[in-house]
C-alpha cells in the first residue's frame, strides 16, 4: 500500500456548506417563511437572515429548538455545523499549502496530514 494513496475522507472539499443554506432549502421545502419559522424558534427575524446566510451558526440551544419546531434531530443539525467548520478549517489549510514558496514534494506531504 502506497503512503501517497488518497482516500476519500482525505479529500478537501473546495467549498463549505453553511447549515443554514440547509435550513433554506428545508423551509423552501415546506412551504414555510423564514419569519414564521424565527417567531416558532423565539428569535429575531434578522437572526433567522443570517442564519440562512450563514453568517451566524446553529448552536447547540438553536439546534434543539430546530428539532422541536422542525422534527429534525439536533445532532443532526450540530453535526453538520461542526462538518462545516471542519471544512472551513481544512479550505484554509489547503490554500496556505499552496501559497507557500516550498517544493512541491514538501507540499503534497503537508496536504496529506
Amino acid at each position: 500500500m502506497s503512503s501517497n494513496r488518497k482516500l476519500a475522507n482525505d479529500m478537501v472539499p473546495g467549498s463549505a456548506m453553511h447549515p443554514g443554506e440547509l435550513l433554506k432549502d428545508e423551509l423552501e421545502a415546506r412551504e414555510m417563511k423564514q419569519i414564521e419559522l424565527a417567531k416558532e424558534l423565539g428569535i429575531a427575524k434578522n437572526v433567522m437572515s443570517e442564519i440562512i446566510g450563514g453568517k451566524r451558526n446553529i448552536t447547540p440551544e438553536l439546534a434543539v429548538r430546530l428539532e422541536d419546531a422542525l422534527g429534525i434531530k439536533a445532532e443532526f443539525w450540530m453535526k453538520y455545523q461542526v462538518a462545516y467548520e471542519i471544512d472551513k478549517i481544512r479550505i484554509k489549510n489547503k490554500k496556505a499549502v499552496e501559497k507557500a514558496n516550498i517544493p512541491a514534494k514538501t507540499k503534497a506531504q503537508m496536504a496529506s496530514i
